[in-house]
């Protein structure tokens, strides 16, 4: 009957035993299928960048005009402040428009010289999306200093990051009853104050404004209401904008302590797994134990031998663990 029991013992592991392994198992899935995800993401956003042929050719020419390019964006950047902050006119205005007219002109040039020469077009977009954006804003040369392909990455990242966090908790819808909760503030207190005595809200554009620094709590002080109906439309707004910024600092800081919860996974999933093989040495040695109080001599010195072969097998390590549980 004793001999039952132990075996029993020994195919049947503790249910402690078995729910931190159930728990480990699906928590490893989920990372598992997060890593996955990534992957998968990255690779559709970066793609296998191809090599030889017209492929190195490409990689080349951007290789000698990254610098040069970046150089022209600063350029143009520094001319089109001196063209809008100064009074420049005549023909020294005309030379510098001209001047920004040729440094764009050569930036696309460039561009279009490398598109062309891809022996996929499609595929080169698709990997640097972000490229056109340097084009059209030469300042943006500087990307290129970077890495347009891990710009496009880095863009893609910063995309999904804001949708996550709007997502996060229904803030997206949050986020469009505040402005329709501003846009309505904003003309019923034009309503109210249009034509009130003393007052200083007189458009819409100015009832909007008054209506975005009063949801913010900035409380500007240029523009205020003097009507009744105008102040009990300002305490709804100061009230949904004290609400508006708990919920956006809640929300978001809730996203930070998740990804830093993730983050840190690996490492509890690790010691759950050394805590459930602790607990199944413990659990094998006290079975053997089970079977030793009811077994006769010669049982014993079965088991005996059966552990100092399974010693010898697993070296050294697993050696001392067993004279220890002897």
């Amino acid at each position: 009957m004793s001999k039952s029991v132990g075996t029993n013992a020994v195919r049947n592991k503790p249910s402690s035993i078995e729910r931190i392994q159930r728990l480990e198992h699906l928590e490893r899935e989920r990372l598992e299928d997060k890593a996955r995800k990534e992957d998968r993401r990255r690779e559709v956003i970066a793609g296998a960048k191809p090599s030889g042929g017209r492929h190195d050719l490409v990689d080349r020419i951007e290789h000698v005009t990254r610098y040069p390019m970046a150089a022209l964006g600063l350029a143009w950047l520094v001319i089109g402040i001196i063209v809008i902050s100064t009074d420049v006119n005549g023909s020294a205005s005309a030379a510098l428009v001209g001047t920004l007219f040729t440094l764009w002109v050569v930036l696309l040039v460039e561009y279009l010289v490398r598109l062309v020469a891809s022996p996929d077009s499609r595929g080169y977009l698709k990997r640097r999306w972000v490229e056109p954006a340097t084009v059209v804003l030469p300042p943006l040369q500087g990307w290129r200093l970077v890495g347009i392909e891990k710009m496009s990455l880095l863009v893609h990242e910063g995309e999904l990051r804001v949708e996550s966090v709007l997502k996060h908790h229904s803030l997206f819808r949050v986020l469009l009853a505040a402005c329709a909760t501003l846009l309505l503030g904003a003309w019923l207190v034009l309503i109210f104050e249009d034509n009130a005595k003393g007052s200083n809200i007189h458009s819409y554009p100015e009832a909007l404004w008054w209506a975005i620094v009063t949801v913010t709590t900035v409380g500007y002080g240029d523009r205020y209401p003097v009507s009744a109906g105008g102040r009990v439309v300002a305490a709804v707004l100061m009230l949904v904008g004290i609400g508006l910024i708990g919920v956006l600092t809640a929300t978001v800081a809730s996203v930070f302590i998740k990804e830093h919860t993730d983050a840190n996974k690996e490492a509890i999933n690790k010691n759950h797994r050394d805590l459930g093989e602790q607990l199944a040495v413990i659990s094998e040695r006290l079975a053997d134990v089970e079977r030793r109080l009811g077994a006769s001599p010669e049982d014993i010195a079965g088991v005996d031998a059966t552990a100092d072969a399974r010693a010898a097998a697993n070296g050294p390590l697993e050696e001392g663990k067993d004279a220890a549980g002897s």
